[in-house]
């Protein structure tokens, strides 16, 4: 029975690793063909290739190389633009501070640091010059810009910072003052480096991914851009740069098809939607809206923006029971207002919804253990023959009625759950400095004092003098060992987890404790 907790934990180990690998390497790709395949495309101007299905060369690369930085807020965002340009250069979220009691707030955008940039601009079909912007007027949550550096052609730009909201608007319109037609479609883009802030012991997605009608939420890695360059035809799509608790994202604004194409240069990657191309007819305006998302990957916030945009929050494989556990974790704390308080609350439902399971095991466990002085005598007595003492084993086991894989099964159907809910906890950005008590004043950071994961490691001791000694030398040393192990590795790990795990420990000593008592006296 022992060997069944080492199984469990290894197969435990071997799931979250097949979910990261999952997470990394083996998300569904669209196929392409070749004749969808991007050609270069130019890392100065960011331009999708004209004709980007088609035709492979791209723009030319006039562009002001001296940037204008402008600013504007709102009470949610700070962000910098260069107004040349209207290049989205650095956006901060007033609201999430990098440390807790930190006076510097989370930066999102940030071309110094990581060139991540966005922007939403127009082309013009066979136009070789980039359009040069100068400030019209200004507040402090708006701008527009103008652009007359192109012949017979006019462009206006719109940003405004959506009210309350991690949300800008960008209007981009061009008006046709020549004496023939021209062809314009509107893209967007975000672009960045690779660099991951991301967590070794806790590592999570960091790169690009979309989302269409069709193909619903896809990623694309940024190993997969160094692959090879994609253009994909999509229905409703958003495009978007994931990391953990945040993301940048172009929202859909209406119904139409785009391309969603990707490229890498100079160690910066890019992902970028563009819309087909309208003829505009001399004496003729037209209007493109779009809508960028920056800030956190709040469920309450981001679920009613776009179809799927909830998924940039990333529980793997196991989503379709991580949704709802959050679903419910979310109901609780309008209870209690207590993201601590929630996960012991949820860890109890989960308990109670497994008790019968979790009862069959412990019942199994606790006849083993009932048994374990004749097992000691039978391993005594074939100490040299190993064979007779299974044989004189599996006859014990007959004449008692004892199944010793009787509690495999109901601990193996739980371990799903679980992983479940640790990914809930680890993704949720609504765990973030959320306070739970005293010394606990971040839910998503490590215990400062090891409180938790001493206390789970006492737990985890106890359980193993509540279950059968092993038989085996090695596995006694083995499980020795194994509380200080974990103690060490949940030491590192965010308070709410720790105190998911030591709740649910506390309870199974509860539970395997009583039955103990009935059946081992």
């Amino acid at each position: 029975m022992n060997r069944l907790f080492l199984y469990s934990g290894f197969l435990f180990i071997l799931i979250l690793i097949f979910d990261a690998y999952d997470r990394d390497y083996n998300q569904p790709k669209t196929e392409i063909t070749q004749s969808e395949t991007i050609g270069s495309i130019n890392e100065s101007a960011k331009q999708p290739p004209q004709d980007s299905i088609i035709n492979k060369t791209p723009l030319g690369t006039e562009q002001p190389t001296q940037k204008e930085i402008k600013s504007l807020e709102n009470n949610k965002l700070f962000i910098n633009f260069d107004a040349k340009s209207g290049e989205l250069l650095f956006s901060k979220l007033k609201n999430y501070p990098i440390e807790l009691g930190a006076l510097d707030s989370v930066v999102i955008l940030d071309y110094d640091k990581k060139r991540y940039t966005a922007a939403s601009n127009i082309q013009i079909k066979d136009e070789q010059f980039i359009p040069i912007f100068s400030v019209v007027e200004k507040s402090d949550d708006s701008v527009k810009l103008s652009s007359t550096n192109l012949p017979n052609i006019t462009l206006t730009k719109k940003i405004t910072l959506i009210e309350d909201s991690h949300q800008l608007l960008v209007t981009n319109n061009v008006f046709n003052n020549s004496n023939q037609n021209i062809y314009v479609r509107n893209y967007e883009i975000i672009s960045r480096d690779n660099n991951s802030t991301a967590s070794l012991m806790l590592p999570t997605y960091t790169g690009s991914a979309f989302y269409d009608s069709e193909n619903k939420f896809s990623k694309i890695s940024f190993d997969d851009m160094l692959e090879s360059e994609q253009a994909i035809r999509v229905q409703d799509s958003w495009i978007s740069m994931i990391e953990h608790y945040f993301f940048s994202a172009w929202l859909p604004t209406d119904a139409q098809t785009k391309t969603v194409y990707t490229n890498h240069e100079k160690g910066v990657f890019t992902i970028g939607s563009t819309t087909q191309y309208d003829t505009l007819e001399p004496g003729q305006n037209y209007e493109f809206k779009s809508v960028m998302f920056v800030g956190p990957k709040l469920q309450s916030e981001i679920s009613d923006l776009a179809e799927g945009l909830d998924l940039t929050v990333d529980y793997g494989v196991l989503t379709f029971l991580s949704a709802p556990l959050f679903w419910i974790l979310e109901i609780i704390h309008a209870v209690f207002d207590n993201w601590g308080i929630s996960i012991i609350v949820l860890t109890i439902l989960i308990k109670a919804i497994f008790f019968k399971l979790s009862e069959t095991s412990y019942r199994s466990m606790a006849q083993m253990k009932k048994l374990n002085p004749r097992m000691q005598a039978l391993k005594e007595r074939y100490a040299e023959d190993k064979k007779k003492f299974s044989e004189a084993l599996m006859r014990m086991y007959k004449e008692e009625k004892v199944n010793p894989l009787g509690g495999c099964l109901p601990i193996l159907i739980q371990i799903p759950v679980f992983i479940a809910l640790y990914w809930v906890l680890v993704e949720s950005v609504e765990m973030r400095h959320a306070p739970f008590v005293g010394w606990i004043q971040d839910l998503a950071s490590a215990d400062p004092y090891f409180i938790l994961p001493i206390a789970m490691g006492v737990s985890m001791y106890i359980q193993q003098k509540l279950n059968p000694a092993p038989t085996d030398a090695t596995q006694q040393k083995i499980f020795l060992f194994l509380p200080f192990i974990f103690t060490a590795l949940f030491a590192t790990f965010p308070s709410g987890l720790v105190l998911y795990w030591l709740t649910n420990n506390i309870l199974s000593i509860a539970q395997q404790y009583v039955i103990n008592k009935r059946i081992v006296g």
